[in-house]
């Protein structure tokens, strides 16, 4: 089952991002009604068109399930899977490129977000469109990919080539903004999406509170530390067993690597069966920086001197 929802999730994320590329890049593989339905339930699409329909299910749908919408309908959070993906090919950058639990940066999440509704109030859209996901990828294929395949179709005598008008500025925005991203996403995984964000900020206001989430069997754990190697979110914090549901994106990496089956996609909470197993703090807690394994020997070791 965890195996089935995480290549679900990957099907369905890259068939999204493809159909979107390519209506975007090359108008004339767009999939009548497909697409132009995959765009119109973009989230900010939703906003700036008024459409209250498609924002309320989204809503209802993050309650529920979490942040499905960017685990597999945002094309950014894609793009920086992908990212994260290449980066990881070569044993020596996977092991490097370990992911690790980071604090969450709330100050600078909700300052995005009230910087951007403060310029879809203005109907700044042009700025908006920087820091949007969509908009932002939008302006990728636009203004990179679109001119790029016009130049190849172009050589080959294709009648299908179109002509981009692009501005040098809006052109460099773009290259900016998938240089940005590519770096971002394959060094932390899904940071832009839980910092600078605004989309992610207001999903993850509700999925804190989602029925269904990635839960952690406190009896279970053995932290080995695996889940949390592989957490593109950064947000499973293995000191307190806990993970923060309002930053998990729902990629499913962790119920897949567990090798005791202690973590799972539910709407139960586990809770400890031995009050004795409570997180340890104080003279044996595990130093800031060390891993969950390194801490539980050193305690244990501790422990045997006593």
């Amino acid at each position: 089952m965890n195996r089935v929802l995480k290549l679900t999730r990957i099907a369905v994320s890259l068939a999204v991002l493809l159909l979107l590329t390519a209506a975007l890049t090359l108008p004339v593989l767009t999939v009548p009604g497909l697409t132009q339905g995959l765009e119109d339930v973009q989230l900010t699409v939703a906003v700036m068109s008024f459409s209250l329909f498609i924002f309320v299910i989204w809503l209802i749908v993050t309650l529920l399930f979490g942040r499905i919408y960017c685990a597999s309908v945002c094309p950014m959070g894609t793009l920086q899977d992908i990212a994260a993906r290449a980066a990881r090919m070569s044993p020596q950058l996977r092991q490097k490129g370990r992911y690790r639990y980071s604090r969450p940066r709330n100050g600078l999440r909700y300052i995005m977000l009230i910087a951007m509704m403060i310029c879809l109030m203005g109907q700044y859209y042009a700025v908006a469109s920087v820091i949007d996901p969509y908009g932002a990828y939008s302006r990728i294929c636009q203004r990179l990919f679109a001119p790029a395949t016009d130049a190849v179709l172009s050589a080959l005598g294709s009648p299908e080539g179109r002509a981009v008008a692009a501005t040098w500025a809006s052109t460099l925005i773009a290259a900016m903004t998938l240089g940005v991203v590519a770096v971002i996403a394959a060094r932390r995984g899904r940071l832009i999406c839980n910092t600078i964000c605004p989309v992610g900020t207001t999903l993850g206001l509700v999925s804190r509170f989602a029925i269904f989430q990635i839960d952690i069997d406190t009896d279970r754990c053995i932290h080995c530390g695996r889940c949390e190697d592989v957490c593109k979110g950064e947000c499973i914090d293995l000191r307190d067993n806990v993970v923060d549901g309002s930053r998990c994106v729902n990629c499913f990496n962790c119920i897949n690597v567990c090798p005791n089956d202690a973590i799972h996609y539910t709407n139960r909470r586990k809770q400890l069966s031995d009050t004795m197993m409570q997180p340890i703090t104080g003279p044996f807690s595990r130093p800031k920086g060390t891993t969950a394994n390194a801490a539980g020997s050193s305690t244990c070791q501790k422990n045997s001197r006593s």
